[in-house]
């Protein structure tokens, strides 16, 4: 019997908060408003390119003599990022698959490049063999003359030393626009993107 009361006070709360409107409910939480845009990053070209030649002042891009095994290589009118490379060279190869990925992304994201490999390795099957071992390994031109790599790198006028793996990026006119000597790390895919959108 001493519950009664209570359970009275209890019935009568309820009653009295039943004939009060509910609280507005307010809109959804959503994920797209909860989290503000990340600003585009800021890419500093002048430290990724070792060599930036003023709009429309760089050289003009010219193949060096390529092995008769090797499918001539005909300006395509749309930027071209040369890598150059040889089997022996272990940057060369540690940085290779990450860049194979990088063509197909660009061109979603609205920057297509075309990246030509071109070995500098003497031995005439020294990429066949790489690539039968490696099959994952891309095409890749080879230079006629191996050794006459530095002479090529030379002419080019870009003032770089010939170091492996060494990286060229040619405008649609058929002009370098950047050049790189050595690896292309992961954290370089916004400047490759810079480049090849023209900046």
């Amino acid at each position: 019997m001493d519950r009664l009361p209570h359970l009275m006070g209890v019935l009568a709360l309820l009653a009295a908060c039943a004939g009060e409107p509910a609280p507005a409910a307010g809109p959804a939480p959503s994920r797209v408003d909860a989290v503000a845009a990340a600003p585009a990053p800021t890419v500093d070209l002048s430290s990724f390119c070792e060599a930036r030649p003023a709009a429309g002042q760089g050289p003009a891009f010219a193949w060096p003599a390529l092995d008769a095994s090797t499918p001539a290589a005909a300006p395509s009118g749309r930027w071209t990022w040369v890598n150059v490379w040889a089997t022996w060279c272990g940057p060369c190869i540690e940085e290779m698959p990450r860049l194979l990925q990088w063509p197909d992304r660009l061109a979603r994201e609205g920057a297509p490049v075309d990246l030509v490999f071109l070995s500098t390795d003497t031995d005439a099957g020294a990429v066949a063999r790489f690539r039968q071992k490696n099959t994952w390994a891309p095409d890749s031109l080879r230079m006629a003359d191996g050794a006459a790599a530095p002479a090529w790198v030379e002419a080019l006028g870009l003032g770089l030393p010939t170091v492996l793996p060494l990286h060229l990026f040619v405008d649609p006119s058929g002009r370098v626009v950047c050049a790189r000597a050595g690896s292309i790390q992961s954290d370089a895919y916004a400047a490759v993107k810079a480049v090849v959108a023209g900046g």
